[in-house]
């Protein structure tokens, strides 16, 4: 009997882990459903010089605060310091006050830099930095 229980306790026990694992992967992937394809726009956008693209997944006060103007100038300074954008690889997210915060390394054609993404409720861009 004493048997027959540790048996159905570690049977339990294996049960939670897996599925507590299932269900992080889980909302990992919704994260990077929507983050990585605006964060990939983003960072085209930019390379591009394409304010329109840049800002197309942003939220209200992101585009507010960004104008055409700071964004030319912006992307002007980036492009010249990293060259054309290829590609992100995803590195983590973490939820702070709200906000997701997904963090990728984008490469781009002069060097490899660290991105980090900020999105609010709404999974619209409200943050963008190079680390």
């Amino acid at each position: 009997m004493r048997r027959i229980c540790m048996t159905v306790l570690f049977l339990l026990t294996l049960s939670a882990l897996i599925f507590g694992a299932i269900s992080c992967k889980s909302e990992e992937d919704s994260v990077r459903d929507y983050a990585d394809p605006a964060t990939e726009a983003m960072l085209k956008g930019m390379s591009d010089s394409d304010y329109d693209q840049y800002i197309e997944h942003a939220n209200d006060a992101f585009k507010a605060a960004l104008t055409e103007e700071m964004f030319d100038l912006s992307a002007a300074q980036i492009n010249s310091q990293l060259g054309a954008f290829k590609s992100i690889e995803y590195t983590s997210y973490e939820d702070q006050e709200g906000l997701v915060i997904v963090h990728y390394t984008a490469k781009y054609e002069k060097m490899e830099v660290g991105i980090r993404m900020v999105f609010d409720s709404d999974k619209l861009i409200a943050g963008q930095w190079f680390e």
